[in-house]
């Protein structure tokens, strides 16, 4: 069989298993993001164990309007210089959270940066911008939404347990 390039798409959904392996991991890994950003209050909910369904409210610094599609991009990260790398500070770092989630489910990301006069919000499925960025409502912080999760990979929901325990590890993170 000839050796063959993959595509970025299907690297991007591969790179996402290491970092992405269970409704626990998005929990995990957006309230890292939201703790990292500064922020006194956190909602999380979510339904059918966070297969359908995880939303995570904080009302951090926010992101600004024009670093919403950055923010989607691997190892793109606002936690992290060169001159940081010697004593890390920060719960997450390497950029792959955001775009490692978007590229296994339905991702929406709002968010109002502090001091911005608007909240500003973008859509991303199977890890492909859908939507522009739009106007959003919201007071401070960032929203973000995850619906589907593994709808792109398919074959990550047969390792999934229970709804139950899937709740119950989400439950054990925080």
């Amino acid at each position: 069989m000839a050796i063959i390039l993959l595509d970025t798409k299907i690297i991007n959904r591969i790179a996402a298993g290491e970092v992405i392996e269970r409704p626990a991991s998005v929990v995990k890994e957006l309230v890292e993001n939201a703790i990292d950003a500064g922020s006194s209050e956190i909602e999380i909910k979510i339904e059918s164990g966070g297969r359908n369904l995880i939303t995570v409210t904080d009302d951090g610094n926010g992101i600004e309007k024009d670093d919403l599609e950055l923010a989607f991009m691997r190892h793109a990260t606002s936690k992290l210089s060169d001159s940081e790398l010697i004593e890390i500070k920060h719960l997450g770092f390497r950029g792959e959270a955001l775009p490692s989630i978007a590229a296994v489910s339905r991702m929406k990301l709002s968010s109002k940066a502090s001091g911005a006069k608007e909240a500003w919000s973008i859509r991303y499925e199977g890890g492909e911008k859908i939507r522009e960025i739009t106007p959003y409502s919201l007071l401070q912080g960032t929203y973000i939404e995850v619906r589907d999760l593994f709808f792109a990979t398919p074959n990550r929901l047969k390792f999934l347990k229970t709804e139950r325990a899937e709740t119950q590890s989400i439950v054990d993170i925080v």
